[in-house]
């Protein structure tokens, strides 16, 4: 018997995003007032964890007051969100089990539906859903996004894994000891050990995240650098 979502915790950390958060956050709002048209007994927060920010994303977010805000000095992605789930987890005013903690990142826009269906996979069984992701086609030329569409599988069951676009329950998180205190693949290596554990991880393309497409990022050997290999 699948067990009830009671309070949704979406958690996103943030490297010196002061361009793409005010974006990325206007998209989260919306996910959140459409999740609570139909859900208004679950709550949702969001957590933004500015991990060795040097811009002014902080000013930005003394902007939001339904956001809350925890900073690090890791420069890793793993060390990060840890510390904001760590810190939803803390404020949950419900067990593990029932508390979705719901992944994106600074740089991305989820869609309306997101936070929704995230629900409902979980409520259907999912202990752990792997999305999609699509770089915005703005910051790439036609060509580059070409290749990344042909070197992609957008479908269900798909191979992928993104920290832009991962939800799991708080007690899978608990379980597998968090991420990594890794600056690259943390989700990958969280999914995988989910996998080995017996969790039942559902990948779907069914909340696509957009994403940005630009070729310098912020760690070596990641989504960046993969976009660049393309072009």
């Amino acid at each position: 018997m699948s067990i009830p979502i009671s309070e949704i915790a979406v958690v996103l950390p943030a490297r010196d995003e002061a361009e793409l958060l005010p974006a990325a956050l206007t998209a989260l709002e919306a996910a959140r007032e459409r999740f609570a048209r139909s859900n208004p007994a679950v709550l949702v927060s969001i957590t933004v964890v500015l991990d060795a920010t040097t811009d002014n994303s902080r000013v930005l977010l003394s902007g939001c007051p339904g956001v809350r805000t925890v900073s690090v000095l890791a420069g890793r992605v793993g060390t990060a969100r840890n510390a904001g789930i760590a810190a939803a987890c803390s404020q949950a005013r419900v067990p593990a089990d029932t508390l979705w903690i719901a992944n994106t990142d600074a740089d991305s826009e989820v869609p309306t539906h997101w936070i929704e269906r995230q629900h409902e996979l979980a409520v259907g069984g999912a202990h752990v859903v792997v999305g999609t992701v699509e770089p915005r086609s703005i910051d790439l030329g036609k060509h580059t996004l070409q290749r990344w569409l042909v070197s992609h599988q957008l479908i269900e069951d798909h191979p992928h894994i993104h920290g832009a676009n991962l939800g799991f329950r708080a007690s899978v998180f608990a379980g597998l000891g968090g991420f990594r205190d890794e600056g690259l693949h943390e989700d990958r290596d969280f999914v995988v050990q989910a996998r080995e554990r017996g969790y039942a991880v559902l990948a779907t393309d069914s909340c696509r995240v957009k994403t940005s497409g630009r070729l310098q990022g912020r760690a070596t050997g990641g989504f960046a650098d993969f976009l660049t290999g393309l072009g």
